[in-house]
């Protein structure tokens, strides 16, 4: 399974509850094809660099996965369908930048541990 990363930006009227199901949604199609979800990181609203649908801002969510070429191209149907996502991008995630993004992970966590102890 290749590790993929995709950012979708929601219309910023959007409920941050409706937020949070849309990425369980994803996160179930994901899962449902086999594929599996690493992680999902809400940005929150953010001004958009150029008007998008006419609105200058949105709330953004990266959803990072890993699965196959059916997975991606399902949940980019479903994505293109929802009338709520104003964008999205997928990107195929190079295996030394997912090692490297899993080192740092890694890292911060120790740290973390490190600064409760102490």
């Amino acid at each position: 399974m290749r590790a993929y990363e995709m950012i979708f930006i929601v219309d910023p009227d959007v409920l941050d509850e409706d937020v949070d199901q849309m990425s369980e949604k994803f996160g179930g199609i994901i899962d449902g094809l086999g594929g599996r979800v690493v992680k999902v990181d809400k940005w929150g609203k953010r001004k958009l660099a150029y008007k998008v649908k006419k609105r200058m801002k949105g709330n953004y969510v990266l959803l990072v996965f890993h699965g196959d070429d059916k997975v991606t191209a399902e949940l980019e149907r479903v994505i293109k369908l929802d009338d709520r996502v104003i964008k999205y991008l997928t990107i195929k995630v190079d295996k030394h930048a997912e090692e490297e993004r899993e080192t740092e992970e890694k890292d911060i966590e120790n740290e973390d541990i490190k600064d409760q102890e102490g």
